[in-house]
């Protein structure tokens, strides 16, 4: 076990989000990178605060410090030779209890994981006063072209998806 004292209260309150999840915080695999840095954008959206400012890079949302701590954490747990266990929180156990409930079906999805999070920030960041179409809309004709070639009916399903988890609205 790492000892406590080592962890950052934030690091502790990403490793609760992530046991909770029932997930170990793996930054390895780029696919791995990508749920870390979009489960928590999503948690953050749906207001469980850790402190992490995004903003718009090749793959949707991206925090430069909540990859630094996801190394931190990785680390941490490969030199303790165990799972990390965590002693306190300072976040709301509800509000994480909820938030599982509606993302765990998806947690495992990096394409799920990667639009939701692109829709949800380009919603509330760049396109706040427009209907959720042109959001649509930029995803596919912008972003698509290229590098990220997502298919509309599958960013339409997922934006269905987020309406009914009332994560967009």
């Amino acid at each position: 076990m790492i000892a406590v004292m080592e962890m950052s209260q934030r690091q502790q309150n990403v490793v609760f989000l992530f046991e909770s999840l029932g997930k170990n915080i793996m930054m390895k695999e780029f696919e791995d990178r990508i749920k870390f840095q979009k489960i928590l954008f999503l948690a953050q959206h749906y207001d469980i605060d850790f402190g992490y400012t995004f903003s718009w890079y090749l793959r949707g949302p991206y925090s430069k410090a909540a990859v630094k701590d996801g190394y931190s954490i990785q680390e941490q747990i490969q030199n303790a030779g165990s799972l990390l266990s965590i002693q306190k929180t300072t976040i709301s156990e509800e509000k994480v209890r909820k938030f599982v409930e509606l993302i765990k079906p998806f947690s495992d999805d990096p394409e799920w994981l990667e639009i939701a999070s692109s829709i949800i920030y380009l919603k509330n960041e760049d396109y706040e006063d427009e209907p959720i179409t042109q959001v649509i809309g930029f995803l596919l004709e912008d972003l698509t072209s290229g590098y990220k070639n997502f298919e509309e009916e599958k960013v339409r399903k997922i934006t269905t998806d987020l309406v009914r988890l009332n994560l967009l609205k």
